[in-house]
C-alpha cells in the first residue's frame, strides 16, 4: 500500500459518513435517562415570622452590644445627674471643688 492508497481510502471514508441508526440513539437516550438523578423536591420551611417591634428598633441601632452600651451610658448619666458630684466623694477618696448647680435639690440625696 502506498501514500497515494491510504489518500485515497481517507477519502472514500470522509464522502461517506456513518450514520447511527435509530434503534442505536434510542438505546444510547434511554441508558442516558436511567442514569441522570431524579430532581430535588423543595420542602416547605418553618414559616418566617415577623420580628416585633422592639428586635426591629434594637437591630436599627446595631443589636445587642450596641444597646449595652447606651444602656451603661444612660444609667451613667442618671446617676451623676441624681447625685451631684460633691456626693460622690466616696468613690474617689477625695474632696473636689465643684459648683452648687442645683442648691434646693439636697432632698433628692436624704433618706425618709
Amino acid at each position: 500500500m502506498q501514500d497515494d492508497d491510504l489518500d485515497r481510502l481517507l477519502s472514500a471514508a470522509a464522502s461517506a459518513p456513518v450514520r447511527p441508526t435509530d434503534a442505536l440513539m434510542e438505546r444510547v437516550l434511554a441508558d442516558a435517562l436511567a442514569l441522570q438523578p431524579a430532581p430535588a423536591t423543595l420542602r416547605p420551611g418553618p414559616a418566617r415570622t415577623r420580628p416585633g417591634l422592639l428586635a426591629r428598633i434594637a437591630a436599627a441601632i446595631g443589636g445587642g452590644p450596641v444597646l449595652a452600651g447606651l444602656g451603661s451610658a444612660a444609667i451613667f448619666g442618671l446617676a451623676l445627674g441624681y447625685l451631684s458630684p460633691t456626693t460622690l466623694d466616696y468613690l474617689t477618696g477625695s474632696t473636689v471643688d465643684a459648683a452648687e448647680f442645683f442648691p434646693d435639690a439636697d432632698f433628692l440625696t436624704t433618706e425618709g
